[in-house]
């Protein structure tokens, strides 16, 4: 052979056939190797994923978000279908002001600026009833509007009066809106079913939340400043309207709809309080608006949510897949158009998509949905630490979860939301309880000596505490009020005692997990 080859070897065709074969030789089998596991990645993402979208259609879920979000209301049900607020979801073109339609949101952005102007300042903190049982004190609100705001001088001696004069200009966007109370449904239009949508959820316009973060603040200071010089109607109609206009929240299928909705019941609560404390209303007034509460469910909301942003993150793996883009989403900030780039996301196999989308959607149902689902928030809650050592063990072990890494990306971090949810239906749900009892206080004379005894028959119960699954804590008080609590993350009944930061009580973060105290609803001595 070697004789051969000796022989042979001054030949060019010869040498040309050697390089060949040994070129073959070097290239063939890594290319196969490649192909082969290009295959076998591809045949095990697709099959994980379809073995994935089996068990959600046993479930009974889907990742399609126009079977998830919830049927068109009917305009003559619907509070969004009336003039002033119809197709607000729509979103704007550009940023000038020249359709009608952008020239509404922004009359109805503008009735309520975080900022009147530069010189203003940080508006005044709203939550001091709920919070602390302290009464609203007002002047410090027409300081901060008297800035080259729209209070019209001269001061008339009772600030809540001229919160009122200032706050009038807002009186026919008010009237406006008072003319939907009469529709029992809240849906933002144009619905989701029909909206519509971007290629990829995740970029999904909000513009009708600016809306309810203008409004509910102004509604709620109108409210409060109303029941303060005594004009329980306007006080309950204000915040009658904010109640109806933070319940389209609840069909929202994107997480920052119940974010958005856990600042807004805030306010909302503090209008409650307010309303308690000066007993402004009638026991019909307290009645529509323990009503109106009680459909402002964040279960509701954030099940709406989750099963959105499953379907969310769905989406997002099918276009990144097909796109390859590396800039989308930011998860590769090139910065240009790079080829190389596109051309490695090219070789990425289509099947470690299709394994992160069985794996994003995997996480969302049984750390999320199911537990919220079926048994409600504190299971969620206590699945949120699974959840969390998961995603500890697969980053201190990334090489051994690659085909996991996207998802790990994508799953939004819902620990915190979970928390600040708990807190806002805990406080939620002492509002629907005074409710009920300054119905009762109407009609008796007194407040009763238990709680059960508010419950109206024929009515939704009085909502239990979330954490312990006990009633909402109960006491008459001696200066003829009484106060409600519930308990904090640690599951301890504190018998209705707030524990304040020692140092700064106003800066007490009381949704904060290491919160040690009760949330507590009273009143200060009248």
């Amino acid at each position: 052979m070697k004789d051969i080859i000796q022989r042979m070897w001054p030949r060019r065709w010869f040498k040309v056939c050697v390089w060949v074969i040994g070129a073959i030789c070097l290239i063939v089998p890594p290319l196969m190797t490649g192909l082969l596991i290009r295959l076998a990645i591809r045949s095990s993402g697709s099959g994980r994923w379809a073995a994935v979208q089996e068990m959600l259609a046993r479930e009974g879920e889907s990742i399609d978000i126009r079977k998830i979000a919830p049927d068109p209301v009917p305009d003559d049900r619907n509070f969004f279908a009336i003039p002033a607020l119809k197709d607000l979801a729509i979103s704007p073109v550009g940023d000038d002001d020249t359709n009608d339609l952008t020239r509404n949101r922004l009359r109805l952005v503008h009735t309520f600026p975080q900022h009147y102007n530069s010189n203003a300042g940080p508006r005044p903190n709203a939550m001091q009833g709920v919070d602390f049982g302290k009464e609203t004190h007002f002047k410090p609100w027409v300081d901060w509007m008297r800035e080259d705001g729209p209070l019209p001088p001269p001061e008339s001696g009772d600030p809540a009066m001229d919160v009122l004069a200032a706050l009038s200009r807002n009186d026919t966007i008010v009237r406006e809106l008072a003319l939907g109370l009469n529709r029992p449904e809240s849906q933002w239009t144009p619905a989701w079913k029909t909206r519509v949508l971007p290629e990829n959820l995740f970029t999904v316009a909000v513009p009708q939340y600016m809306v309810t973060q203008a409004l509910t603040p102004m509604l709620w200071l109108r409210c409060a400043a109303a029941a303060s010089v005594g004009d329980a109607a306007k006080a309950q109609e204000s915040l009658l309207i904010a109640v109806r206009l933070n319940q389209a929240y609840v069909r929202e299928p994107i997480l920052i709809g119940t974010l958005v909705l856990c600042g807004s019941v805030s306010f909302i609560d503090e209008g409650v309080w307010e309303l308690c404390d000066t007993h402004s209303g009638t026991a019909e007034d307290f009645r529509k608006l323990q009503e109106g509460l009680s459909k402002l469910d964040f279960r509701a909301a954030l099940l709406c949510a989750e099963r959105g942003e499953m379907a969310g993150g769905a989406e997002f793996m099918d276009y990144f897949k097909r796109t390859r883009d590396p800039n989308f989403f930011e998860l590769v900030e090139t910065g240009t158009d790079d080829p190389a780039m596109r051309t490695v996301m090219r070789l990425i196999p289509g099947g470690w998509f299709d394994a992160n989308e069985a794996t994003l959607a995997k996480w969302h149902f049984d750390y999320e949905i199911k537990p919220l689902r079926d048994a409600g928030l504190m299971a969620m809650l206590a699945r949120q630490d699974d959840l969390q050592a998961l995603l500890t063990d697969h980053r201190s072990h990334p090489y051994e979860h690659l085909d996991e890494l996207l998802a790990q990306i994508s799953l939004p971090a819902t620990r915190g939301v979970v928390h600040r949810v708990v807190y806002a239906q805990s406080i939620l749900n002492e509002a629907v309880a005074a409710c009920a009892l300054e119905r009762y206080r109407i009609e008796h004379g007194a407040y009763p000596e238990t709680l059960a005894a508010a419950n109206h028959p024929g009515e939704k119960s009085i909502p239990a505490d979330i954490i312990s699954g006990k009633p909402i804590g109960y006491r008459k008080t001696a200066h003829g009020q009484y106060a409600l609590w519930c308990v904090g993350f640690t599951g301890i009944d504190h018998g209705g005692k707030r524990v304040l930061d020692p140092k700064t009580p106003e800066s007490t973060r009381f949704s904060d997990p290491a919160y040690a105290g009760d949330w507590v609803w009273d009143f200060p001595p009248g």
